[in-house]
C-alpha cells in the first residue's frame, strides 16, 4: 500500500501559516486609542519521502553477505539470512513537518496624536543581556588581574 498524503489538509494548514493575521492581532479600542498588536513570526516545514526494496532484496541489515563467497541466491554459501530477508518487496514512507514560533514585537497605537510603534519589551532578554555582560567583564578583570600579579614577579 503506498501513502498519499492529504494535499488538501497540506494546503489549508499553509493558508493558515502564512499572512497578515499571523503578524497583526484583533485591534483594540479604548478611549479613543486604537491598538494592533503585532507579532515576529517564524515558520518552516519539510517533507519527507520513501521507496522500496525489490523482491528478495535484503532489509535494514537483516541478512550479510560474504563478498569472498556470495553465492546467487539467498541461503547459499556465503549469505546469511534471518528469515527477514525473505519477504517480497515493500516499502513505503512520507511525512510533513510543520513548526511555528511567534514572539510579541510590539504595537500600533493610532490616537489624537497619530500613529506611533511602541516596542515589546522582553524583560528576561534584558535581564539575559545584562547576566552575560557581568561574565564577560568578570572574565576581563580576572585575566587583567593575573596579567598584572605575572608581571611582578
Amino acid at each position: 500500500m503506498r501513502y498519499m498524503p492529504d494535499l488538501n489538509r497540506i494546503s489549508e494548514a499553509l493558508t493558515g501559516a502564512f499572512g497578515v493575521r499571523q503578524v497583526y492581532g484583533d485591534p483594540v479600542e479604548r478611549d479613543g486609542t486604537l491598538v494592533i498588536p503585532a507579532a515576529r513570526v517564524a515558520t518552516g516545514g519539510g517533507s519527507g519521502g520513501g521507496g522500496g526494496s525489490e523482491p528478495g532484496g535484503h532489509h535494514g541489515g537483516a541478512a550479510t553477505v560474504d563478498d569472498a563467497t556470495a553465492g546467487d541466491a539467498e541461503g547459499e554459501a556465503g549469505v546469511e539470512t534471518s528469515g527477514e530477508a525473505d519477504t517480497l518487496g515493500e516499502g513505503g514512507g512520507g511525512g510533513f513537518g510543520f513548526g511555528r514560533r511567534a514572539e510579541p514585537a510590539g504595537a500600533l497605537v493610532v490616537d489624537d496624536q497619530g500613529v506611533r510603534w511602541v516596542p515589546a519589551v522582553d524583560v528576561n532578554r534584558i535581564v539575559l543581556g545584562g547576566q552575560i555582560a557581568f561574565v564577560l567583564a568578570a572574565a576581563v578583570v580576572a585575566w587583567a588581574v593575573t596579567r598584572r600579579r605575572r608581571r611582578r614577579r
